[in-house]
């Protein structure tokens, strides 16, 4: 079986990874990578997958004027590429080139997604896609949605995959629960377009106040003399961040990947990211994700998880949750992927078509 998996984002490529190596190594197949290069995606790709060739076509950009004119560009290219791979099916988290290539070429796609709620980036390809996978509690219906229990994040945070590594500490001269985890997104991505640029740097200045230190996540690095008083700024690509996620007292984020990262790495989280999200609503109920508001801003959140302890509640719910509750997400992108590929082998069987 042939599979393409295209990447548009650096977290694709941890989303994909468990699944590419078991494709690879236990079920035989030729397994394709493409991309769109954006940040560090590339690097990180190397990192973690080193060995696998790709084809990178287009580039990211900044507004959205130039993004969809990208799209545009990009569509041809990778639609002759689908073509002249002969692929038996192709993946992505997201994209609106990818189903609509594959919807015009007769091809099974089979597409990941969790933020309907941004919905520029989800309602025009939603009818084109063969297989959409959603998170369980994210309210949508159509006859080619699918739903699995869990997270995105899940196809390599599960202990399948994860084991935290306390020497991930001694680069940055860390003491497990002795510092404070913070991820500042930049406002060039469509969905925080909203968000004040620096906006976390006062409370990182707070929280060092409080005796703890601070790592910090900081996507536009324009920003370091705002932050770099008050905090040790990662380079990345770093080597284990999920440990320094997972041995974090708490975690802030304004972006919305990363607090779920964190919470499913082990640390409770405040997120400050402004949106409603109904992908978040279970972390939330378990009382182990939260967000700041008027009667709630997030220094007293901050002060309250210190605490009440909130780092072992996420511990026990996490414990809890992935012994009866949560899937492995790996598994699922596996199933999915290999069903939708070999329904289209059987089709082009039947009818004696080529690949």
């Amino acid at each position: 079986m042939k599979i393409l998996v295209d990447l548009n984002h650096p977290v694709d490529v941890n989303f994909f990874k468990n699944a590419i190596k078991l494709w690879s190594t236990q079920h035989g197949c030729q397994v394709d990578i493409s991309l769109q290069p954006r940040g560090k995606l590339v690097a990180i790709l190397g990192s973690e997958l080193p060995g696998y060739r790709y084809t990178s076509m287009g580039t990211f950009q900044k507004t959205m004027a130039r993004k969809l004119l990208m799209h545009a560009w990009r569509f041809p290219q990778f639609l002759n590429h689908v073509r002249r791979g002969r692929y038996d099916v192709v993946t992505s988290f997201g994209g609106i080139v990818v189903s609509h290539a594959t919807w015009l070429l007769r091809k099974p796609s089979v597409i990941f997604d969790d933020d309907i709620e941004y919905g520029i980036g989800y309602w025009p390809y939603k009818p084109f896609a063969t297989r959409l996978l959603l998170p369980a509690q994210i309210p949508a219906s159509g006859q080619n949605i699918m739903r699995y229990k869990g997270f995105k994040e899940l196809a390599y945070l599960h202990p399948n995959y994860f084991r935290p590594d306390q020497g991930a500490l001694a680069e940055y001269g860390l003491e497990p629960s002795g510092y404070v985890f913070v991820r500042e997104v930049s406002k060039v991505s469509g969905n925080y377009a909203h968000l004040e640029t620096g906006g976390l740097a006062g409370v990182c200045a707070r929280v060092r106040e409080r005796g703890l230190r601070v790592v910090l996540s900081l996507e536009d690095k324009s920003l370091s003399d705002q932050f770099s008083p008050h905090c040790t700024i990662l380079q990345e690509p770093v080597k284990d961040i999920y440990s320094l996620m997972h041995f974090a007292r708490l975690t802030i984020s304004s972006g919305d990947t990363m607090a779920r990262e964190s919470c499913l790495a082990g640390t409770p989280v405040i997120y400050t990211g402004g949106r409603f999200m109904s992908v978040n609503t279970e972390l939330t109920r378990k009382g182990i994700f939260f967000e700041p508001d008027p009667g709630h801003p997030t220094m007293d959140l901050v002060n309250m998880i210190i605490e009440q302890n909130a780092k072992e509640k996420t511990r026990q719910v996490l414990q809890q949750a992935l012994s009866s509750e949560w899937e492995d997400t790996t598994r699922v992108i596996v199933s999915n992927v290999l069903e939708a590929g070999q329904k289209s082998q059987s089709a082009r069987g039947k009818h004696g078509k080529p690949g």
